[in-house]
C-alpha cells in the first residue's frame, strides 16, 4: 500500500478523533444524557413557550372562536332584517289586496247590478281573481271551496275572513272575503298568490342566498330557491316547515339548520301575525361566513407568525446566552483542572526532586530505593495521563462487542491485582450462576471497572477485601463492585459524580473519575448507583442492558444480595 494512502486515513482519523473532542466539549451533562446546546436552547424556548407563549396562544384561540360566533351572529343579525323586510312587504301586499277588495264590496254595494259589475271588475284587477258578491240566498256552488260554513257566515254577519292558502291552476292562492256595504252581504275573491312568488323570488342574498314564505301550517307558500319551488306546487312539508309552523306559535326558529339536501344553513327569520304567515331567508353558510372566515385566517396567520418569530427569537437569545454561559463555564473549568493538576503533579514534583537528592548523592545503597520510587512516581503518571485519555474516548454503539461479565470480571481483578496487592488488599469475584452477556466497549468499561476497584482499594483498610459481583435484575446485567472502607458521609452521595469534586488530593486525582465512570455507563445504555453507610463501606453498581435473547427471556431473580 502506498505509505501516503497510509498517512491520508491516519490524518482523518486524528481529524474526526479531533472532531469527536470537540463534540464532547460542546456536550453538557442532564442527568445521564449527553444534551447540546442546541437541545438546551429549545429545551428553554419550549419552557419559555409554555410559561408565556402557550397562555398568549390560549387567549388567541379563545379570542378567535369568539370573533367567529360574533361573525356568525352578525350574518345571522343581517339575514333577519332582510327577512323582516320581507315581511313587511308581503304584509304590505296582501293588505293592499284586501284594501282594494273593500273598496269595490263599499263600492257596489248599493248597486242593482252588481254582480256585473264585479266581472268588469275582475278584468282590470287579474291579481283578485274571481269576485263574488254572497249572502245568504247565494247557492253553495257559488260559494268560495275553501271557506266553510263558519267563515261564510261571519263574513256574512260583517267579519272578514280568509282560507288558507291552496294550489288553483298550477298557482298560489287564497280566498278573502269582507263584508260588503248592505248588511248580510259580502263580497269574495280568489286572491291569486303569483305577485308573491315574484316578490319572493326578487330576494337574493349573496350569490346563493334566498327567501321562503310559509302559511300557518308550515306549507311552502313562496320559494327563491328554484329546487325548492316544487314544493309550493306539491305541498309537501319542507325541512323548514316544523320550524315555520313552530315560529307561529311563538317558538325562536333556529339560526344554524340543514336543508333538505343536507346543506349546512344559516337563517333569518321574520313572522306576519295577522297572517299567521313566516318568512325565512337563508343563505349557505360557507358563503355567510366567508368574509369572517377570511379575517380569521389572516388573525390566526398574524397570530402563528408572531408565535414563530416570538420562539425564534427566543431560541437565538437561549442560544447566545448558551454559549456566553458555556465560554465562562469553560474558563472555570480550565481554572479546576488547572488548580487539579497544579496540585497533583506539584506533590510529584516534588518527590521526583528528593529522588533526585538521592540519586545526586552516588550512594549505591540508595538505588534500590530510587528504582522503586521512580517505578511508583511513572505508574502514577501513567494513571493520571490515562484518566485524561478516557475523557477523550467516546463510545460508539455501532462498534460495541459481545461481552461476557464473568469473564469481565475476572479481567477486572487481574487487572488491579498489582494495585491491590501493593495495599495489602485482598480481591474477591462472586460471579453470576450462568453467562450474562452485554455488548459494549470493552476497553471503556474495563476502565470504569478499574476506575471503580482502585476507589475501592484506596477506601479499604490494609488486611481486607474488595468484593466484585456479577448478578442479574430484570433486563440488567448487574457489576457491583463493594467495599469495606469507611464509607461515604450522606452529603457528598448527591455530588459524588460531579465533575473536579474528588476529596483525595494524594495522588492523580482531580475529581474527573465518577464522572467518567457514569459518562461510559450512560453511552452504554446503562446506569450507576451507590449504597454507602458510614463505617459500614460503599457499594457501586453498574447495570447495563443484557443482549440477544437473555433480555427478553423470563426475568431470573437478581442475585444481588
Amino acid at each position: 500500500m502506498h505509505p501516503r494512502t497510509d498517512r491520508g486515513r491516519r490524518r482523518q482519523d486524528r481529524e474526526s478523533e479531533a472532531r469527536a473532542v470537540r463534540g464532547t466539549r460542546n456536550t453538557a451533562r442532564m442527568g445521564d444524557r449527553a444534551v447540546t446546546r442546541r437541545r438546551i436552547a429549545l429545551l428553554l424556548t419550549a419552557l419559555i413557550a409554555a410559561s408565556g407563549v402557550i397562555p398568549v396562544l390560549l387567549l388567541a384561540i379563545f379570542g378567535l372562536r369568539i370573533l367567529g360566533d360574533r361573525g356568525e351572529r352578525a350574518s345571522q343579525e343581517a339575514l333577519e332584517a332582510i327577512a323582516a323586510q320581507a315581511a313587511a312587504r308581503i304584509a304590505t301586499y296582501i293588505a293592499q289586496q284586501r284594501e282594494m277588495l273593500r273598496a269595490i264590496g263599499t263600492a257596489v254595494a248599493d248597486e242593482s247590478d252588481a254582480v256585473r259589475r264585479l266581472a268588469d271588475i275582475a278584468l282590470d284587477a287579474p291579481s283578485l281573481g274571481k269576485l263574488r258578491l254572497l249572502s245568504a240566498d247565494t247557492p253553495q256552488r257559488e260559494v268560495p271551496r275553501m271557506l266553510d260554513r263558519d267563515r261564510i257566515a261571519a263574513a256574512l254577519r260583517g267579519t272578514e275572513v280568509a282560507s288558507e292558502t291552496y294550489i288553483a291552476e298550477l298557482s298560489p292562492a287564497m280566498d278573502v272575503c269582507v263584508p260588503s256595504g248592505k248588511p248580510g252581504r259580502a263580497v269574495c275573491a280568489t286572491l291569486d298568490l303569483l305577485e308573491l312568488q315574484r316578490q319572493v323570488q326578487r330576494i337574493r342574498v349573496g350569490e346563493q342566498g334566498y327567501a321562503l314564505a310559509f302559511d300557518r301550517s308550515g306549507h311552502l307558500v313562496a320559494a327563491g330557491s328554484g329546487s325548492m319551488r316544487a314544493a309550493v306546487l306539491s305541498g309537501e312539508p319542507v325541512a323548514e316547515s316544523p320550524f315555520a309552523s313552530a315560529l307561529v306559535k311563538g317558538t325562536p326558529a333556529p339560526a344554524r339548520l340543514r336543508n333538505g339536501e343536507g346543506r349546512d344553513l344559516i337563517a333569518g327569520w321574520a313572522s306576519l301575525p295577522d297572517l299567521g304567515w313566516s318568512i325565512a331567508v337563508e343563505q349557505p353558510a360557507d358563503e355567510a361566513l366567508r368574509g369572517a372566515r377570511t379575517a380569521l385566517h389572516f388573525l390566526a396567520f398574524g397570530a402563528a407568525l408572531t408565535l414563530l418569530i416570538s420562539i425564534a427569537v427566543g431560541y437565538m437569545l437561549a442560544r447566545r446566552m448558551l454559549t456566553a454561559l458555556e465560554l465562562e463555564e469553560r474558563f472555570k473549568t480550565a481554572g479546576r483542572i488547572a488548580v487539579g493538576v497544579t496540585h497533583d503533579l506539584g506533590h510529584r514534583l516534588i518527590v521526583l526532586q528528593q529522588i533526585e537528592q538521592l540519586a545526586a548523592m552516588n550512594d549505591a545503597d540508595y538505588l534500590p530505593r530510587i528504582r522503586e520510587s521512580i517505578g511508583a512516581e511513572v505508574g502514577t503518571l501513567r494513571r493520571f495521563v490515562s484518566d485524561f485519555s478516557d475523557l477523550t474516548r467516546e463510545a460508539k454503539p455501532a462498534e460495541f462487542l459481545p461481552i461476557e461479565l464473568n469473564a469481565f470480571a475476572e479481567s477486572v481483578r487481574a487487572g488491579g491485582q498489582g494495585y491491590a496487592k501493593e495495599a495489602n488488599i485482598g480481591i474477591d469475584v462472586q460471579r453470576a450462576p450462568s453467562d450474562l452477556w452485554v455488548r459494549g466497549d470493552r476497553y471503556l468499561l474495563e476502565r470504569a471497572a478499574l476506575n471503580l476497584m482502585r476507589n475501592a482499594i484506596e477506601a479499604s483498610e490494609p488486611g481486607s477485601a474488595v468484593r466484585l459481583r456479577v448478578g442479574r435484575a430484570e433486563h440488567d446485567a448487574l457489576f457491583t463492585v463493594e467495599d469495606q472502607g469507611g464509607g461515604i458521609a450522606p452529603e457528598r452521595i448527591a455530588t459524588l459524580f460531579d465533575s473536579f469534586s474528588s476529596t483525595k488530593r494524594t495522588g492523580a486525582h482531580v475529581g474527573m473519575g465518577l464522572p467518567n465512570v457514569r459518562r461510559i455507563v450512560a453511552a452504554h445504555g446503562g446506569r450507576i448507583t451507590v449504597k454507602s453507610i458510614p463505617g459500614n463501606g460503599s457499594t457501586f453498581t453498574l447495570s447495563l442492558p443484557l443482549s440477544g435473547d437473555q433480555s427478553s427471556s423470563p426475568s431470573a431473580p437478581a442475585t444481588m444480595p
